[in-house]
Parts: C-alpha cells; sequence; structure tokens
C-alpha cells in the first residue's frame, strides 16, 4: 500500500475581539494523480493521497474501462516530479486495448476531475450510462438500521476529525456492520475508493449499502448502480436526475438530511414497507 502525506499542519491566524492570533491548522492534502491507460494519458484527478490503488481502480472501473478486475493487466503506481517542480503522483495501468477505445479506436483525450465535479470533461450524459445495467438484488434492510449510519459514520472519519474538510463514504452490510471507509477531498473519490476496495477484495454487493457524507447526484447513483449496490444512503437531499436514475436502475435512494429518512425509490427493500 502507498503512504502519502494526506493533511499538512499550515500557519493561519485567528480573529477574536479586536486581535488577531496565530494559529496551527490541519488541511486535507490537495494532489494531481494522473491515470495513464495503455501508456495514453487519460486523466488527471485531483484527489487526497488515500487509497491511491483502490481510487484508481474504481475509478476505471466506474468509468467502463473494465467489468471485472481480472481486466486489469498490471497497475504501477508511484511519485513522479514534473519539470516545473510539481509532484504528481501516477498510475499507469495496462487492460486490453479493446476495452480503452471506443468508437474511434483510440483512448478519448485526457481531460481533468475536479475534487467537487464528477462529470467534468464528459462529452454527454450518455458517456456516464454506458454500459450500466439495472441492479438485481431482493435483499431487505431496516430502516432502524439505516438512520443509525450518521452516528456510525463519525467514528471512521479520522481525516475529518482533524481537518474538517474531507468527504467519506462506508460500505456497510444488512445488520449495519461496517465493512469498510473511505475518505477524500471529493465526495465521488471516496466512492471510488470504496468500489476499487470492493474490487480488489472480492466483496459481495447485493446484501451491502452504501452510505456517502455528500448529497446524491447523478454520477454517484451511476456508479453505485455499475457497481451493483442495492441501497445508496446520503447525508443530503439528492438531485432529480439522482432520484430517476435511482428509479430506472432499481437502486433503494435515501437521504438522512438533518434526521429525517426519505425514501425516493424502490421502498420495498426496506422492511415493514
Amino acid at each position: 500500500m502507498e503512504e502519502f502525506d494526506k493533511c499538512r499542519k499550515i500557519r493561519s491566524f485567528t480573529f477574536e475581539g479586536t486581535k488577531f492570533f496565530p494559529e496551527m491548522a490541519y488541511l486535507l492534502v490537495e494532489t494531481p494523480l494522473d491515470i495513464i491507460i495503455n501508456e495514453q494519458e487519460h486523466i488527471l484527478i485531483m484527489f487526497t493521497p488515500h487509497m491511491v490503488r483502490e481510487l484508481v481502480v474504481g475509478f476505471i472501473f466506474t468509468e467502463g474501462l473494465i467489468s471485472h478486475i481480472s481486466e486489469i493487466e498490471s497497475c504501477t503506481i508511484s511519485q513522479v516530479q514534473k519539470p516545473d517542480g510539481e509532484e504528481t503522483i501516477e498510475a499507469r495501468v495496462v487492460i486490453p486495448s479493446k476495452n480503452s477505445s471506443g468508437n474511434t479506436g483510440t483512448l478519448k483525450r485526457k481531460r481533468v476531475s475536479y475534487s467537487s465535479c464528477g462529470v467534468c470533461g464528459k462529452d454527454s450524459f450518455i458517456d456516464l450510462e454506458n454500459g450500466v445495467t439495472r441492479v438485481k438484488s431482493k435483499q431487505q434492510f431496516s430502516m432502524d438500521v439505516l438512520k443509525e449510519f450518521p452516528n456510525r459514520m463519525q467514528e471512521f472519519q479520522p481525516l475529518y476529525r482533524r481537518t474538517g474538510g474531507a468527504h467519506a463514504a462506508m460500505l456497510f452490510d444488512r445488520d449495519g456492520k461496517p465493512v469498510l471507509q473511505s475518505e477524500d477531498m471529493g465526495r465521488h473519490n471516496a466512492l471510488d475508493k470504496v468500489i476499487g476496495h470492493v474490487l480488489l477484495n472480492d466483496i459481495s454487493r447485493h446484501d451491502k449499502v452504501i452510505f456517502s457524507s455528500g448529497r446524491a447526484s447523478l454520477e454517484m447513483v451511476l456508479k453505485t448502480a455499475r457497481a451493483g449496490f442495492p441501497v445508496f444512503v446520503a447525508k443530503s437531499r439528492p438531485t432529480t436526475k439522482a432520484v430517476d436514475a435511482a428509479k430506472f436502475y432499481n437502486i433503494t435512494l435515501i437521504d438522512l438530511a438533518r434526521g429525517t429518512n426519505r425514501i425516493y425509490s424502490h421502498a420495498r427493500r426496506i422492511k415493514g414497507f
């Protein structure tokens, strides 16, 4: 597992009354991740350098470039220094060439994805949905268990406790037992890290719940569908397109914003409904 600095102590000043006081603050490290697929630069992602391999695997899976972990022939992660002196984390991935090509037979142009924008650089929503299928799961879940997720998540957010600026994604089983968690400056990255870990460790998905500290957007729901998780729980309100996608792809979408528990789609998976 690659180890990089995830947060850094920065000098700042606070204002109290009529005076300024020096104060040290811990901030999340924002690092570029350059993903190179089959020797072609594919994307530059701004992320928190933690669970790097999981993020790379999760990203190329949710992008639809692979359908199974076995398709990754190699994945080499290293820290490199660019000519301008900036340090970048570089991931060189080799997959079957047919997976990385579209109708033109070549990789799409390199693009940049910022932590707050999961769809940056996409040509259309068709790019997002390509290859996504409806989730098949008859597993049911207890709302009493799901309602506890926001409190449970606080136990597994060391970066957030230290910096106050990290999103988190967690995987729970049907009984509410934490399976794994990730943190990142971006909620899309945090979700990809969980998905990558699931793929790398062959964890079942039909009986699991994804919980995100951020809102449910269209792309977050599509990532969930591609991974095959039947339930997505968010800590804030979803977007309309997220609800539409959840209905279409057979995902139970729930938000627990401010103590509420709204179910937007496929409530049959909730016991007692």
